[in-house]
């Protein structure tokens, strides 16, 4: 048994920044799943426990009915040991109106793949320009 995460190399780090990007321009929640181990952990807002793949897919299922044209861009990224934290600007439309905002996602990789992540963006700005956006 590996006691050590494996650290990821450049292009490791590279490749899956570009999968990740792909299935995000626009969102597509059921090819999310080749992205994590089955047994993931990953904790996206409002989440208040980790989920699996199947519970990240079933996620963002629901976020693409409220946020049909939601979009994730990379604009930076960085690689420590098998952790990769990836900076990036979110867009979605809501009555018209472009919404946008960043955030970063910290995800631990294992043969390319998830198996843990944690997700961080300002939330309450979000729900207040969803909210103006709905008046």
């Amino acid at each position: 048994m590996e006691t050590h995460p494996k650290a990821l190399t450049h292009e490791e780090a590279a490749n899956y920044v570009a999968r990740f990007a792909e299935r995000w321009n626009p969102l597509q929640p059921a090819a999310l799943g080749d992205l994590m181990h089955e047994d993931t952990q990953n904790r996206i807002p409002p989440m208040t426990s980790p989920a699996d793949r199947v519970g990240v897919i079933a996620h963002f299922e629901g976020t693409k009915k409220l946020l049909p044209d939601l979009r994730l861009v990379p604009t930076r990224w960085a690689a420590n040991g098998d952790a990769l934290f990836i900076e990036w600007r979110a867009e979605a439309t809501v009555k018209g109106q472009t919404l946008t905002w960043t955030g970063v996602d910290r995800v631990q990789l294992r043969d390319g793949k998830t198996y843990a992540a944690e997700a961080y963006w300002d939330t309450r700005r979000v729900a207040e320009l969803v909210a103006a956006a709905m008046r």
